[in-house]
């Protein structure tokens, strides 16, 4: 839309770029042209366009009416607040013949930059949070790795120990062995003698009884410590299928943490280039 211009060929040109520009760039754009009192040209965002109506003079807090009024480029944010939406406005004044005979300006939508902003800001919050789940993963699989050594070196005393008590269940066999032949022979004695070794025959048989159930005994301890060694041999396996799973976890901890690295890295280039977007502005 257009108003009468004069013969002012800068406003005439800039307002026939009015309806094209904003269809060229990629961005939600608008581009509006002025002369010193009024709107000449307008094709504004769809939230702002009530704001700019060709024919309307021109409000004193325009940023084309500063930029005319300061001769200089003049940028303008403007917040969500006021109109819906947050935009940025770039204005020029134009001169012809050293004179300032309008002015012209492209605003431009922030809500693309408030996507990326806010999106940059919810992947360094999960970065942070990720990488704050990867340290305490990494604590604990540490502390289960210690734990399965410990168990592992238990483990190994353990099977010191049964064997140290192999040493002793033999010797107790082997006196047992010696008693019974010893309380065989003394029945033989005491039979020989007849009545006079009736009593020491009573005494024979205790010892080859006692004998017997040292030998019994011996059997049922070697057949748990038997029992105990299958045991701690089943222990070791699963101390060992731990280790190996510890060491495939912290293959993939290692793995996650380098890719939450590089979410850390892409995510302050995103903030990065977010703040430049503004300072661009």
């Amino acid at each position: 839309m257009c108003a009468l211009m004069g013969d002012s060929k800068v406003l005439n040109a800039f307002t026939q770029v009015v309806p094209l520009l904003p269809d060229l760039l990629m961005h939600k754009v608008g581009m509006v042209v002025a002369d010193k009192e009024q709107w000449i040209a307008a094709n504004s965002i769809p939230e702002i366009a009530h704001q700019v109506v060709v024919g309307e003079k021109i409000k004193p807090g325009a940023a084309v009416s500063i930029a005319m009024r300061e001769k200089r480029r003049v940028v303008v944010q403007v917040d969500k607040n006021v109109y819906g939406i947050s935009y940025v406005a770039v204005s020029m004044p134009l001169l012809e013949n050293g004179e300032i005979v309008g002015a012209v300006a492209i605003h431009e939508s922030l809500e693309e930059q408030e996507v990326l902003q806010s999106t940059a800001v919810n992947l360094s919050g999960s970065v942070k949070e990720l990488t704050a789940a990867m340290e305490s993963i990494a604590a604990k699989a540490e502390e289960l790795a210690t734990r399965g050594n410990n168990l592992q070196v238990a483990a190994d005393d353990a099977n010191k120990q049964v064997a140290q008590t192999d040493t002793v269940i033999h010797f107790i066999k082997s006196v047992a062995a010696q008693t019974n032949m010893l309380g065989l022979n003394a029945a033989i004695e005491a039979a020989r003698v007849g009545e006079q070794g009736r009593g020491f025959s009573v005494v024979a048989e205790e010892v080859r009884k006692l004998a017997e159930n040292s030998a019994e005994s011996a059997e049922k301890i070697t057949q748990t410590l038997t029992q105990i060694r299958d045991s701690i041999a089943q222990i070791n396996s699963e101390i060992i299928k731990i280790s190996e799973v510890n060491v495939e976890q912290a293959g993939i901890i290692k793995e996650i943490s380098e890719h939450s690295r590089d979410l850390n890295v892409i995510s302050k280039n995103v903030e990065h280039m977010v703040e430049k977007l503004g300072q661009a502005k």
